[in-house]
């Protein structure tokens, strides 16, 4: 258990968070570990508090952008995992790896956004030609859209 953790659980023991002075004395990755065990601990509204101070302190840090996002996707906020995922890409630009695209995908079509979950996976499919999953997403995208033109031409039919 690092510091930063501890702080955490005794100032919400005695009903308090930490102010932003205090959480500025950590990095962008002690908050993010610190983020991951909160969210091991079951610690949800914790690591929500921690992922608004490390945004705020670090607004471009990748490792506060994808534990933030990471929470979004598991407290199901798609609108905040979206969000934070597509400032992810935005920061790691042409570098982007292909986990965080993939992430972006899954989180566009929870979203009920085939189409756009189709445009990122294309794009990723150029930056990651090789990858067997993002080749994957890309397949199911297209099925699901020679579904859908069937469907859509036989309703204008009638």
């Amino acid at each position: 258990m690092n510091s930063l953790y501890q702080a955490m659980l005794s100032q919400a023991v005695a009903g308090q968070m930490l102010n932003m002075r205090d959480v500025s004395q950590f990095s962008a990755a002690e908050i993010r570990q610190t983020m991951a065990d909160l969210v091991a601990a079951d610690r949800m509204d914790l690591a929500s508090a921690l992922a608004a101070a490390g945004q705020s302190l670090y607004p471009e840090s990748e490792d506060i952008l994808a534990i933030s996002a990471l929470l979004a996707e598991v407290q199901q906020d798609w609108n905040g995992a979206q969000e934070l995922l597509f400032k992810l890409v935005e920061v790691q630009g042409d570098a982007a790896t292909a986990v965080t695209l993939r992430h972006l995908i899954r989180v566009l079509r929870c979203q009920c956004e085939p189409a756009q979950a189709m445009q990122v996976a294309q794009q990723a499919l150029s930056m990651h030609p090789q990858d067997t999953a993002l080749q994957e997403e890309f397949a199911s995208l297209q099925e699901l859209f020679s579904e859908q033109l069937p469907l859509e031409a036989s309703s204008q039919v009638h």
